[in-house]
C-alpha cells in the first residue's frame, strides 16, 4: 500500500530531499519562501518525523537569517554524519557561496566545512553513490567568470542571463572515505536548443551497474532525458538521448539491493512545468536497458516537481513537491517487484 502525506506549505517550494538518519527517524529538506525561485527570500527549512512520515515537525531554518538566499541540492548521510550540500547567493545565483553543511545530532545543529575540488566557484553537489568501495557525488557546475558575475549584479539580473556556454556534469570521487576526492571529466550539457540559447540545469543523477555507472541528465528542451556512462567513474561518454520522456523536471535513480535501479521521474516528452505530470517508479533489471516493471505513484493534475528519496526493502520513500508550493512525502509499495524477481 501507499501513502502519501503533506508535510508543508508554503509560498514557495523547490527540490524537497528526504533521508532515513542512523536513528531510524527521517530528515527533510527543501528551498521554501519568496514567490520565485531564485528570488532573495529563498530559504532552507528542516523538517524532522520519528513516527516514518506519518508527521512532521514545524519546519526550522538550516542557517541563521543573514538576508541571502539559500538553497540545498542534497542530503549525504554516513553514519551519525548528515552533510546538507549548500549554495548560497544574492537572490539570482550570483555572488555564489558553495559549502557544506555538517550535522552530528540528526540534523538539528550544523557546522560548515568547504567542499572539496571546486573552491569557491558555482557548483550544485548532488546525490551520492556507494559502491564496490568507492564513493561517487554527481555535480553540476557553472565556472561564471567574476567580470561577467559582477556585470549580471550590477544590471540587476540572474545567473540565467549568463551567456556561459555549457553546464558542466560529472562526478567526484573517493576512495578513502573523504580523506582525497578526484574529480571527473566534464560531461556538456550546451546552452543551446535549436538554435536559441537556453539555461541548463542537468540535476545528474548516478547509479552503479552491473559494472560501470550511468548518469541521465535533464535537457531542457529535449523531451526525454539524456544518459552518459562510465567505467570508472572519473571518464564519461558523451551524453546521449534515451527513449525517457522527460518535461524537463529533476529524474532521480536509486540501487536496489538486489542489483536493479530504480528511477523516479515524471515521464512526459512535453517540455515545460505545466507537463510534470505523472509521477512513476520504473525498475530496471539489466543496467537501465529496459524498463520492465513501472507503477504509477500519482497522476494528480498539478505540477509534481524533483522527486528525491532512498530505497528501503520494498519501499520507495521520496519527497517531491505540488505546484511549487506543497511538500508531500511518498511511501510507495514495489513488493509486487520484488516478488516477481523470486
Amino acid at each position: 500500500m501507499d501513502k502519501i502525506t503533506m508535510v508543508h506549505r508554503d509560498s514557495l517550494s523547490c527540490e524537497a530531499i528526504v533521508r532515513r538518519l542512523a536513528d531510524g527517524s527521517l530528515l527533510l529538506v527543501s528551498q521554501c519562501g519568496g514567490q520565485t525561485e531564485p528570488c532573495p527570500e529563498n530559504r532552507v527549512l528542516v523538517f524532522h518525523s520519528t513516527d516514518d512520515g506519518e508527521s512532521w515537525s514545524r519546519p526550522q531554518p538550516i542557517l541563521p537569517e543573514n538576508g541571502r538566499a539559500v538553497y540545498a541540492t542534497d542530503l549525504d548521510v554516513e553514519g551519525g554524519r548528515v552533510t546538507a550540500r549548500i549554495t548560497e547567493h544574492n537572490g539570482g545565483y550570483l555572488d555564489v557561496d558553495c559549502y557544506d553543511l555538517v550535522s552530528e545530532d540528526g540534523g538539528y545543529t550544523w557546522r560548515r566545512e568547504e567542499i572539496p575540488c571546486f573552491g569557491k566557484t558555482f557548483v550544485f553537489l548532488r546525490g551520492a553513490v556507494y559502491a564496490r568501495g568507492v564513493k561517487l557525488v554527481a555535480y553540476q557546475h557553472y565556472p561564471i567568470e567574476k567580470e561577467e558575475n559582477d556585470a549580471l549584479v550590477r544590471a540587476k539580473k540572474t545567473v540565467l542571463d549568463s551567456m556561459l556556454p555549457a553546464a558542466r556534469c560529472g562526478a567526484l570521487l573517493t576512495r578513502d572515505g573523504g580523506k582525497s576526492w578526484e574529480k571527473s571529466e566534464d560531461v556538456l550539457i550546451p546552452s543551446e536548443w535549436q538554435g536559441k540559447h537556453v539555461w541548463q540545469w542537468p540535476e545528474p543523477t548516478i547509479a552503479a551497474l552491473s559494472e560501470g555507472y550511468a548518469m541521465l541528465l535533464r535537457v531542457n528542451g529535449a523531451g526525454v532525458l539524456y544518459r552518459s556512462d562510465s567505467a570508472d567513474g572519473l571518464r564519461w561518454s558523451k551524453p546521449c538521448p534515451t527513449e525517457i520522456p522527460n518535461p524537463n523536471n529533476k529524474p532521480k535513480l536509486l540501487n536496489l539491493s538486489d542489483g536493479s535501479i530504480a528511477l523516479i521521474n515524471t515521464p512526459n516528452p512535453r517540455p515545460g512545468m505545466k507537463n510534470r505530470n505523472p509521477l512513476e517508479i520504473w525498475i530496471s533489471d539489466d543496467d537501465m536497458r529496459t524498463w520492465r516493471y513501472k507503477k504509477r505513484v500519482l497522476d494528480f493534475p498539478g505540477w509534481l516537481s524533483y522527486p528525491d528519496g532512498f530505497a528501503e526493502g520494498d519501499r520507495i520513500r521520496f519527497a517531491f513537491e505540488l505546484n511549487r508550493h506543497d511538500v508531500y512525502f511518498a511511501d510507495c509499495d514495489i513488493s509486487d517487484y520484488n516478488r516477481s524477481r523470486k
